[in-house]
């Protein structure tokens, strides 16, 4: 009997009223996403970042500048950062697997190059790196910005149209922020952000305002974007790779 009524509720004019195909489909998705939590939508795009190979961009109000790309299922990555706030210098990293390899030009280099032993590159094993080491580009090769360390951290979250958020962090949470929490306070506990995700629901810009921390601290955004893009990463040559020296990882926290 219920399937009866049921039936005969579709007639042509319900069926005019119901969008089928792509298009009905499209316009549904906004709709349907608009109904879930928030925060939940959000963690879901930014999970979505392991499922395609990316490229990746972060600016930290022009101090650091980060490009990078990544294949997270076969945990391949490459990043160059450029230090402008230390006149240029740059670091290169190369992970495959848990093979690190991590190169310091100009200044920073020069400094440190008597603990390097001379060699370009040092290496490092990833798998042993510590949660909060500046170079765990991502415990599982899946998160290789940190953005989804970092969206764990929601305090607080609403929805900006069908695609934006905006909210608060809690960095204290976050093992990269920990060891520079000291002093802070509070500071880190209510850290806002704006974040977008795109129409496939995948996560690709991320806007923190660390302002509040003091001078020079700023904005720092990343994006994501060229997803399934080819990647490819090649350790470099033996003869220019030592290991890191322990004096120098702790230097750098890694």
């Amino acid at each position: 009997m219920g399937v009866a009524l049921g039936l005969t509720g579709c007639g042509p004019e319900d069926t005019a009223k119901t969008p089928t195909g792509a298009a009905g489909a499209s316009a549904e998705a906004p709709q349907a996403a608009s109904k879930l939590d928030p925060a939940a939508d959000l963690a879901a795009a930014a999970k979505k970042l392991a499922d395609q190979s990316m490229k990746f961009d972060l600016d930290m109000s022009g101090q650091m500048t980060m490009t990078g790309v990544a294949d997270t299922k076969a945990r391949l990555t490459q990043v160059s950062m450029s230090m402008t706030a230390l006149g240029g210098d740059k670091i290169e990293m190369r992970m495959i697997k848990d093979d690190l390899y991590l190169k310091l030009a100009g200044s920073l280099g020069a400094m440190l190059g008597g603990k390097g032993g001379g060699k370009a590159w040092m290496h490092l094993d990833a798998s042993k790196l510590s949660e909060g080491s500046n170079f765990n580009l991502s415990p599982n090769g899946d998160d290789p910005a940190g953005t989804q360390a970092m969206i764990s951290s929601l305090t607080q979250v609403e929805r900006v149209g069908d695609t934006g958020f905006k909210g608060t962090l809690d960095l204290s949470k976050s093992p990269r922020f920990k060891k520079g929490a000291a002093g802070l306070g509070d500071k880190l506990t209510k850290i806002p952000f704006t974040a977008k995700k795109d129409g496939e629901g995948r996560l690709v810009e991320l806007t923190l305002d660390m302002s509040s921390l003091g001078a020079g601290a700023g904005k720092m955004k990343t994006t994501y974007h060229d997803f399934g893009t080819p990647v490819s990463v090649e350790a470099p040559p033996a003869s220019e790779v030592q290991e890191m020296p322990s004096q120098l990882s702790g230097i750098l926290n890694a």
